[in-house]
């Protein structure tokens, strides 16, 4: 991505309005409302505020609307970016200034047919416009050629390697005809043993080209002709010591685990986290950095890249103890990081170029004084602010003695990027540096001053930046209420509006590239495959979950929601449906019996009423002692003392006149009597029932 500044003639966009730079003057720039034709005046700062709330966005450079047709570098398969990486590594030696002008004709001789002369200046052209490896992406039209076999290829790959090991890794000369009659005659010696209708057709000379490139170590053709010195420089690019003149001109980016132990709100226990850093080596100004319980990876170097980049206009609003200003930003010519293998990969360098970064390089194993300015930015960011709070390991177990980190442990990972912002600022920023004879903060103001045509480049709108360098990215499915992260609905007009186009092109069941901010999940970006652009969704329940949104919400705060709603979850036992189902069925089989026997019996007249309280409440009876049993779930000792429920055969006259009870019912079968009134269950007392079969039993007991 090329950069962009408020140069004259540059094009922007404010809220619907399009504004065009006429003059740049001290603090401020006069600029043209082309809406309404009025020239008006504005500040930087008002500017790169607008740009930080998503509110500005630069027009579009004509030349990446043309080359660049792919928003994220690792949207591609990895044929595509293997393709444009080995033509940004052709290209290299010319972008450094390595090779003139005058040179490149035999520069391409000298790359043995790997690119023709006309292919070469087009992606020159593409690159000197865009400065983005993305503009060398390869974009066919038209359907494309059948796939070989597996078979086929495996034959293919045996020549191409027999002659890379034998022939060119040796330094001898080599065709790519010589390549193809090799795969031809092991296709004929496989087509000995074979039937007419199974025998292998010829691969391709072209198919035989494309593999070779992708299979040759460029390093290792170049080492025999070049020497070991002329192939890593080639490869490489210089090696030497550069001095830093200016700011910018060359940042260093390190990262170690902090001597302090911090709380981790995902498992409240106390963790050492990792912090990458990055400073600019010219003034030693802090350039931005990033804080990570996970292992440190290339989007966690991403991440700190973004900070590098984006203006830090935010202190006041979100770290209001911070007392000076952050200035220090923009695109840097070149990074340095170190040799370790979570460095070493082309993900974190394809990031750096997409953004504009000129130079990605790497340092020696071991050569921690090949970046001796990040080294010591570390040891003073211990000494000034670490080592000296609760929880700190210090640098070495003599320090510690039996002081216990985990124990003392009391600051969040929040905290902790507070005081690392007060540190970094107020502390080593405007602090006097003995080794440079001032404040790395007025140093920085000094080298822009001194280098009025250093431009403090940013990407087009901040949107852009995140979506390039974002480390948050997932797979997801859009549905009603949007896309879901961490048990997190995002949600926006448009993307319904790509959910319902997916459902009229039947792919309501695809999923879509989803990518988000793990340092502020107050927003994610989903890409839409139909129109090839990013779409931005919003939060639907941060509130719900009482998490405050007026600071950025770090993905590790959803997680923690995520993990406290999985263990209330598994609190709950899941048998709990099935024993309901049971109990739900049981009730089913005993009401569909006593149907069949009511449709049996269709003849009686069944009162339902009478049938239940006799059925239910006083049934079963014990055969010994001739009692009935009221049926119950809950034990309860009933006192001696309370009333008695006798049934008798004859019902007294005054009892059956009296009016506040209802009529007696008389059971055919045993010609027992039962009299109840009309009371709430709440109302009942608690009773002990007795049965008075014999008429003697009834006088002893009047």
């Amino acid at each position: 991505m090329s950069g962009y500044y408020f140069s004259p003639g540059s094009r922007f966009l404010i809220k619907d309005n399009e504004f065009i730079v006429r003059k740049e003057l001290e603090v401020d720039y006069e600029l043209e409302n082309l809406n309404y034709q009025q020239i008006e005046l504005w500040r930087k700062d008002d500017l790169l505020k607008h740009w930080w709330d998503g509110t500005l966005v630069f027009r579009i450079n004509e030349a990446e609307k043309k080359y660049i047709r792919v928003q994220n570098f690792n949207d591609l398969d990895e044929k595509s970016k293997n393709e444009a990486i080995r033509r940004y590594k052709i290209l290299e030696p010319v972008i450094k200034g390595e090779i003139s002008p005058s040179e490149i004709k035999s520069y391409i001789e000298g790359l043995n047919g790997q690119v023709k002369k006309s292919a070469f200046y087009e992606w020159k052209k593409r690159w000197e416009s865009t400065e983005d490896i993305r503009a060398l992406v390869a974009f066919k039209s038209g359907p494309k050629g059948p796939r070989i076999s597996k078979e086929k290829q495996e034959i293919l790959d045996g020549a191409i390697n027999h002659y890379l090991e034998n022939y060119i890794y040796e330094g001898l000369d080599y065709t790519y005809e010589d390549i193809f009659s090799e795969c031809a005659l092991r296709i004929d010696e496989e087509n000995l043993n074979k039937e007419a209708h199974e025998k292998l057709t010829y691969v391709s000379r072209s198919k035989v080209r494309r593999r070779f490139m992708e299979l040759v170590d460029i390093y290792k053709m170049d080492l025999p002709k070049k020497g070991t010195v002329l192939a890593k420089l080639k490869r490489d690019g210089t090696k030497k010591e550069v001095i830093a003149t200016r700011p910018l001109q060359r940042v260093e980016i390190d990262w170690t685990p902090v001597d302090l132990m911090l709380v981790d709100p995902a498992d409240l226990k106390a963790k050492r986290p990792n912090l990458i850093y990055a400073v600019d080596k010219c003034t030693g100004m802090p350039m931005g950095f990033f804080v990570t319980f996970k292992p440190v990876d290339s989007s966690a170097l991403k991440q700190c890249l973004i900070h590098i980049i984006m203006p830090k206009i935010y202190l006041k609003d979100l770290y209001p103890f911070v007392e000076k200003e952050w200035i220090a930003h923009a695109i840097p010519h070149t990074i340095v990081v170190d040799n370790a293998s979570v460095n070493d990969s082309y993900e974190f360098e394809e990031g750096c170029y997409q953004v504009g970064v000129k130079e990605v390089q790497f340092c020696k194993i071991d050569a921690g004084y090949q970046k001796g300015t990040i080294e010591r930015a570390f040891r003073r960011l211990n000494t000034t602010y670490i080592h000296n709070q609760k929880g700190t390991t210090f640098s070495n177990f003599i320090e510690k003695g039996r002081y216990d980190a985990q124990k003392n442990a009391c600051i969040t990972i929040q905290g902790f990027i507070y005081m690392a912002h007060l540190a970094m600022v107020d502390i080593v920023a405007n602090s006097y540096d003995t080794r440079r004879g001032n404040s790395p903060h007025n140093l920085w103001v000094q080298g822009i001053e001194k280098n009025p045509h250093l431009m403090l480049q940013i990407p087009r709108s901040i949107e852009s930046l995140k979506i390039l360098l974002m480390s948050g990215s997932e797979l997801r499915k859009i549905h009603q209420q949007g896309v879901v992260i961490e048990n997190e609905y995002y949600y926006s007009p448009e993307l319904m509006e790509l959910k319902n186009l997916f459902e009229k092109l039947n792919r309501e069941d695809e999923k879509v590239r989803v990518r988000y901010d793990t340092s502020d999940m107050r927003k994610v970006y989903v890409y839409d495959p139909i129109n090839n652009k990013y779409i931005k969704a919003e939060f639907t329940g941060l509130k719900r979950k009482k998490i405050n949104i007026d600071l950025p919400v770090p993905l590790i705060a959803l997680e923690l929601d995520s993990k406290r709603k999985i263990e209330i979850k598994k609190s709950f036992s899941p048998s709990d449906r099935a024993k309901v189902k049971r109990k739900m069925k049981l009730i089913q089989e005993r009401d569909e019996k006593q149907i069949k026997k009511w449709k049996r019996n269709k003849d009686e007249v069944v009162n339902q009423t009478s049938d239940f309280i006799l059925e239910t409440v006083l049934k079963p009876v014990d055969q010994i002692t001739s009692k009935p049993v009221i049926t119950t779930e809950t034990n309860v000792e009933v006192p001696l003392v309370n009333d008695e429920i006798r049934i008798v055969d004859n019902v007294p006259e005054d009892k059956r006149n009296n009016k506040k009870k209802s009529e007696p019912r008389v059971d055919k079968e045993k010609d027992w009597y039962i009299e109840y009134e009309d009371t709430d269950d709440e109302d009942l007392p608690s009773w002990e029932a007795t049965m008075i079969k014999d008429k003697k039993e009834m006088t002893s007991y009047e």
